[in-house]
């Protein structure tokens, strides 16, 4: 089976008959007819090759015996024509009836192994569908967990920054206290250290005075 079909449009018997190239039609079915064409309703391939089938059956063979004697010589001629074809078309009917009984039961058998592997399928796409809600219902029951975990890490974490928020205060209200305290000395020390430098700097003038008066030459009297 060869994948020769076009990729748009309904589904048409020669797009089936391309997809089964030389298969049996006796031998497949419309599930796997589908994924061969890609596409299509599973109804309308099923028709096709039920169609397809029906055209590729045998047809009946007709095998005429022999007449038997007839009642009388002077019918002979006429009887043996007579029940020739008599039994010809009863024969005929015969065996139209039994390959179409032949047909039927093998249309028949290919439909139960299609219907088998319908069966199948559906079977398999409900275990996949259970097995994808099972998932689902796995995964929405981990999502609650972690929410809820989290709304209660987060209240634990709300409390400690409160308390983290607090001794933040208590450090900066400290250190704006000690920043002043320390302004306050600096001030105070340089106004000490300024008050030094003013009397160091007077006390140097007396002395560069005294200096002064020492070094000048004492006047002789006349």
């Amino acid at each position: 089976m060869t994948d020769t079909t076009q990729n748009t449009g309904p589904i048409s018997i020669d797009d089936v008959r391309s997809a089964l190239a030389d298969t049996d039609p006796s031998s497949t079915n419309a599930n796997k007819l589908r994924a061969t064409l890609g596409r299509g309703s599973f109804a309308t391939i099923q028709k096709h090759l039920d169609a397809i089938r029906a055209e590729r059956a045998p047809a009946p063979a007709v095998a005429p015996g022999a007449a038997p004697a007839a009642p009388l010589e002077a019918v002979a001629s006429l009887w043996a024509v007579a029940y020739s074809s008599a039994q010809a078309l009863t024969l005929g009917r015969l065996e139209t009836v039994t390959a179409e009984r032949d047909a039927l039961a093998a249309l028949a058998k290919t439909q139960a192994t299609d219907l088998a592997e319908l069966a199948s399928t559906i079977d398999a796409s409900a275990d996949t569908v259970t097995a994808a809600l099972a998932d689902k219902q796995k995964l929405e029951g981990d999502l609650l967990a972690i929410i809820k975990s989290s709304g209660e890490a987060l209240e634990g974490h709300k409390g400690e920054i409160a308390r983290l928020t607090m001794e933040l205060e208590k450090v900066q209200t400290a250190a704006a206290a000690a920043a002043a305290l320390a302004q306050r000395d600096l001030q105070i020390a340089q106004a000490s250290m300024q008050s030094s430098i003013d009397r160091l700097t007077d006390q140097v003038g007396e002395l560069k005075g005294l200096l002064h008066k020492q070094a000048a030459p004492v006047a002789k009297p006349r």
